[in-house]
């Protein structure tokens, strides 16, 4: 099962294939194992439509979808998204013939449920109390606030996406204007409520330009309008890290000598907590607090708006919440989280791996290019930085 940590849980957990498909897709051959993970979501999904949070139903968490045996909205969407997906790596017709009625059925039971489901959670229509967070899941394991709203909202609108992709690909016209002006009467909502504030920082109204995923996503998506785009990516490098204060984090400062704690706060790694202790802070320019989702909508962003020197600032990080942390803990695989868990989050997970795929397709520079049907096209675009690291 690709998803889950293999030694524990082993459920293919819907959002983990939403963020990591890219990077198996761009490393092995998943033509038969992307069919059968599809496969088994259709065959789980519900009378009503719904699609559930892992391929195979096991009653987790579906608190934070919409009800009625949905999982959570990015988690949901997966089959329709790894459709797509499947197509543009292998060219098969057929799967999408054979899924898109699914897919249809899915995306009609969002159209019936999501707004009064998102009443439900307490999101009210132009956000005027929303401060972040909320129910679902949405960019899981970031450091700064989740940003539930635009993550449910957005996978609502890539599901309009992808059915109008499908569509299109088969010749179903009337499916496709449908499913597309949908998508896109969602996308123009977004960008209404997240510009409302005046600030270009792609935020919602009380937002504190903070929470994840907010400008990253929305220009790697392109919900962004075209005439903000600049403003909106300038004003992204506003935001800054911030102090973290985890437990795990924290017995182990303890346990450092006094001289060893003030070597790493000269050095950066430390922060001031108070007048006697210290503290681990993420760094937004040079490592990470992004989360599954949106480490891969950062990197690839900048690296594709020509600020490749600054994505490889941050992948080249070093301290808390960078791979050389996990390195530097005697890590040999993938953490589940940028923290030091030591009881609940895996050490051996490919959660936060968009790393992989974003080092093939902008370090090195190949990639299949983006409008492409069974790999048939490679995009060979080697991104340069603009001074020396």
């Amino acid at each position: 099962v690709q998803s889950d940590c293999p030694h524990r849980e082993k459920l293919p957990y819907g959002g983990d294939l939403v963020a990591e498909s890219p990077v198996a897709m761009h490393m092995f051959d998943m033509s038969s194992f992307y069919k059968k993970s599809i496969r088994d979501w259709m065959d789980a999904q519900w009378p009503n439509g719904a699609y559930t949070e892992t391929a195979i139903w096991l009653d987790l968490n579906d608190y934070a979808g919409f009800g009625k045996g949905a999982g959570e909205t990015v988690w949901a969407t997966a089959p329709p998204i790894l459709t797509v997906r499947h197509m543009q790596h292998y060219g098969d017709l057929d799967f999408l013939k054979e899924s898109l009625h699914h897919h249809i059925r899915w995306f009609g039971f969002l159209t019936r449920n999501f707004e009064s489901g998102m009443k439900d959670k307490g999101f009210d229509i132009e956000l005027k109390n929303y401060t972040g967070g909320g129910s679902g899941l949405g960019d899981w394991l970031c450091l700064p606030e989740r940003d539930l709203f635009l993550t449910h909202t957005a996978f609502y609108m890539a599901s309009g996406r992808c059915i109008a992709y499908t569509a299109k690909q088969l010749g179903v016209t009337g499916l496709y204007h449908r499913s597309l002006e949908l998508a896109n009467r969602i996308k123009a909502r977004i960008s209404k409520i997240y510009l409302k504030n005046g600030f270009d920082d792609f935020d919602f109204p009380k937002g504190t330009a903070s929470a994840t995923p907010g400008p990253e996503m929305s220009l790697f998506t392109k919900i962004v309008p075209g005439e903000k785009r600049c403003a909106v990516l300038k004003n992204w490098f506003h935001r800054k890290g911030e102090m973290w204060l985890g437990d795990e984090e924290d017995r182990f400062l303890a346990e450092l000598d006094p001289s060893y704690s003030m070597k790493m706060f000269k050095s950066g790694e430390l922060v001031k907590r108070n007048a006697s202790h210290f503290a681990m802070a993420w760094s937004q320019w040079q490592g990470f607090g992004e989360g599954m989702l949106s480490i891969r909508y950062a990197l690839q962003t900048l690296s594709d708006n020509g600020f490749h020197h600054i994505a490889l600032q941050k992948a080249a990080g070093v301290g808390f919440g960078t791979p050389e942390y996990m390195l530097r803990h005697n890590a040999t695989t993938m953490w589940e989280s940028w923290w030091r868990s030591e009881d609940l989050y895996s050490r051996n997970h490919p959660f936060l791996g968009a790393l992989a795929e974003w080092m093939v397709s902008s370090v090195a520079g190949v990639s299949l290019y983006p409008t492409t049907i069974g790999g048939r096209k490679v995009l060979f675009w080697p991104r340069f930085p603009k001074s020396p690291m």
